[in-house]
């Protein structure tokens, strides 16, 4: 099941970034490692809506992801190619999945749940980046059919940048 993130859920997801930064720490992956995404960051996905948290049968927190409808600045300064989507789309950012959890459609659910609320407010294009070294993400992007779009920058790194048309 996927839901809304509640404020009582801070605790389990903060657990979760915790091990997904630990698992790109070990992949060798700098991304995540300057304490990002922070507690505050979590409450703000809670408090204007955008944060979901995937749960297991047993009702526990296992993955979670922001879904935001309203852009992403640095998408402005994409480097290289070109963006294959219009202006108006929804963006996944901070998509993790418990240690337990991974391997198992978590993720799948979350970018699922992202593409039922896109329908819902008639956006029919998705953007999400990631680091150049999370092969994990990289793949799923690859066979959910996301294509690459070039590189976009953040104060803590270059993220290659992904799109797809829903």
């Amino acid at each position: 099941m996927i839901r809304k993130a509640a404020h009582s859920d801070i605790e389990s997801i903060m657990g979760i970034v915790g091990e997904a930064q630990r698992a790109l720490a070990d992949l060798g992956i700098d991304q995540w490692q300057d304490g990002y995404p922070t507690q505050d960051i979590i409450t703000e996905d809670i408090e204007t809506g955008s944060g979901y948290v995937a749960c297991n049968e047993q009702g526990d927190v296992i993955g979670y992801a922001a879904i935001v409808l309203t852009g992403e600045q640095a998408y402005t300064q994409l480097s290289g190619d070109s963006w294959h989507t219009p202006n108006r789309y929804v963006v996944i950012h901070r998509i993790c999945v418990g240690k337990k959890s991974r391997r198992s459609g978590v993720a799948n659910r979350l970018i699922d749940k992202a593409i039922e609320i896109a329908h819902a407010n008639a956006i029919y294009a998705f953007r999400i980046d990631t680091h150049s070294g999370n092969i994990r993400m990289r793949t799923l992007l690859r066979k959910r059919g996301f294509d690459y779009c070039g590189i976009v920058h953040y104060p803590s790194g270059e993220r290659e940048a992904y799109d797809l048309n829903i």
